[in-house]
């Protein structure tokens, strides 16, 4: 091989490592700026998603200081991409390369061991993977006096924009630290007040009786929890609640099902806890046999055990706990348990739950989320120190479906100059769907048919096409009716842009880009040849993007998303909810609050 051909191959090499690095960087970034709370939710990054359980378990955190791992990621990351853009890597390189490499092996091991799947984590050991290859092939190409070290402004440099990035991000980490605490506070004061504000109506407080409680019957404060032994948090709310118990005598917990499995939980649809009802049926099989003193025992081995049991272990840790392990599983069997447990999930589902815990205060959602560790002690002793006992009826589904839209963030949306297509009512309503979604059809035509009625709307559309699960819809397609829409507006107006928009509607099936822009061109008396070409241009995949970036700030991972007055309307459908009913509830209120 002559000397140039092996440049050749090393200026290959050295740029695919460069990429290599590049991904990674990114990758571990988009860590980053979720840590730091500037993205709230990304694909793959929301809450129980693997994202969530690896950055933000025991190997998401450097112990002792508590560092973010993804931040030594990153600033490590990008002093690497610094070397390699100043000079091609050398041995020191690679020797610092493979101890990345070692991090990004254990990483790996330890996404695969706790079944925690995050995607960029993924990206980030991708891009190292191949950077770390890369860097082994142009080290052996090099001639051995050129491989003996890189240019000592190289390392100078790598290190100082490391420091530096370190640096940068330990002043950021606690100011956004303190300005998301500071709002959260903000929040849980005003259901802190809520809940010792004390008022009593019978309608819906039947929901909060349960069968399970510890602690005194008459206590002062009494707290409802609708759980589920597999639910991480619940697991962590359940290890409080036990030392509150300990330390107090005017407290008691009562504890409601609600398992994340549908073998007892209509409710749900996916299997997300497997051995979540069982679970659920052990604890009430225990309460049948020895009282509140059995439940409490099993109770709390469950949740040690994070609600996991084999048949074959069960039998063992049932004697340990002093039950007749035949007398248990046949108890656990009988439909008594079954319809006990179902029985709190209808409760919990009336009430508007969809995740756990669902703690109630006296009645009063406790918004755990909130707060910081000890909040719950805390809100505890100042609702025992009001005076107040009575328990305040909690709202029912279709009043809490509200109030989750009432109470949360406004939130400015970057959007378009045009974005609004629709009607030029004061309250603007977004649908952020995909033309072959079934839902977001039945989203589009709810919302045409309030603003034929009369609802003073705006109505935007906004295009987030997606790959579905299996083969329910071309991909392809979904992306190119997208396109046509907004080069419809771009070449002729709202007026096309509606015209297309409603011809997508009610188009179906696969069809080539050439047959949607001659369709839409029929449609709305434009060039066909002019709509193709500004289907493929820049500005349209540039309004696609911000309607993308837009779709991600909306806190809501399904499709399709509505948001009224700026604020997302977190489950507008489903079983048991009168969605028309919902929003114009909705409606009415933001339509009162733009009159003040």
């Amino acid at each position: 091989m002559n000397d140039t051909q092996k440049n050749s191959g090393m200026n290959g090499l050295r740029i695919l490592g460069i990429l290599g690095v590049l991904t990674a960087t990114i990758g571990s970034l988009v860590l980053v700026l979720v840590a730091l709370g500037f993205i709230e939710q990304l694909p793959g990054c929301g809450p129980n998603s693997g994202c969530d359980k690896v950055t933000s378990g025991v190997w998401g955190r450097i112990p002792l200081i508590e560092w973010p791992v993804s931040f030594v990621g990153f600033t490590y990351f990008t002093a690497l991409l610094v070397a390699w853009v100043i000079a091609t890597p050398g041995r020191g390189v690679r020797t610092l390369m493979r101890l990345g490499m070692l991090a990004s092996i254990m990483f790996v091991v330890v996404m695969i061991t706790e079944g925690a799947f995050c995607r960029w984590c993924a990206t980030a050991h991708g891009g190292n993977l191949i950077a770390w290859i890369c860097c082994e092939l142009i080290v052996r190409k090099q001639a051995s006096s050129e491989g003996s070290g890189l240019p000592r402004r190289v390392y100078v440099v790598s290190a100082s924009v490391f420091m530096g990035l370190t640096v940068a991000l330990a002043i950021v980490l606690p100011l956004r630290r303190d300005m998301i605490e500071s709002r959260n506070a903000s929040e849980l004061a005003t259901n802190q007040a809520e809940i010792l504000k004390g008022n009593s109506d019978e309608s819906t407080l039947r929901r909060l009786e349960s069968r399970n409680v510890l602690g005194p019957e008459d206590a002062a404060v009494k707290v409802v929890m609708f759980t589920d032994y597999q639910c991480p948090d619940c697991k962590r709310f359940e290890t409080q609640a036990e030392n509150i118990l300990r330390q107090r005598d005017d407290v008691s917990f009562a504890i409601k099902h609600y398992p994340f499995c549908p073998d007892c939980n209509q409710s749900v649809k996916a299997n997300r806890h497997p051995n979540a009802c069982w679970a659920a049926r052990a604890a009430e099989a225990a309460r049948i046999l020895q009282g509140d003193e059995g439940l409490e025992k099993m109770h709390n081995w469950l949740f040690k055990n994070s609600g996991s049991f084999t048949q074959a272990s069960f039998s063992n840790s049932l004697r340990q706990l002093g039950f007749d392990p035949t007398v248990f599983i046949k108890t656990m069997n009988l439909p008594r348990t079954l319809e006990d447990v179902r029985a709190d999930a209808v409760d919990g589902f009336e009430l508007g739950i969809y995740f756990t815990p669902m703690i109630f205060i006296n009645g009063v959602e406790y918004k755990w989320y909130l707060g910081s560790v000890g909040s719950l002690a805390k809100t505890i002793d100042m609702a025992a120190k009001s005076g107040k006992t009575e328990q305040v009826a909690p709202p029912d589904r279709m009043e809490r479906l509200f109030l989750d839209w009432k109470s949360g963030r406004s939130k400015r949306f970057r959007g378009v100059i045009d974005s609004s297509w629709y009607g030029d009512g004061p309250i603007e309503v977004v649908i952020y769907g995909d033309y072959q979604h079934p839902t977001t059809l039945t989203a589009e035509a709810l919302i045409q048919e309030l603003m034929r009625e009369g609802q003073p709307l705006k109505l935007t559309f906004r295009h987030t096409p997606f790959e579905p699960k299996g083969d329910l819809w071309n991909y392809d397609v979904s992306m190119n009716m997208a396109k046509v829409v907004e080069a419809s507006r771009l070449l002729g107006g709202d007026e096309a842009r509606w015209k297309a928009h409603d011809w997508c509607i009610r188009a179906g099936g696969n069809m080539s880009s050439m047959t949607i822009a001659a369709q839409v061109a029929a449609a709305t008396g434009l060039e066909t040849s002019a709509l193709r070409a500004m289907m493929d241009s820049a500005e349209v995949q540039k309004r696609l993007d911000l309607d993308d970036t837009d779709k991600k700030r909306t806190w809501k991972a399904t499709y399709p998303s509505i948001v009224i007055d700026n604020r997302h309307v977190m489950r507008w459908s489903g079983t048991g909810i009168d969605s028309k009913a919902l929003l114009l509830k909705i409606i009415e209120d933001a339509k009162a609050s733009k009159s003040k």
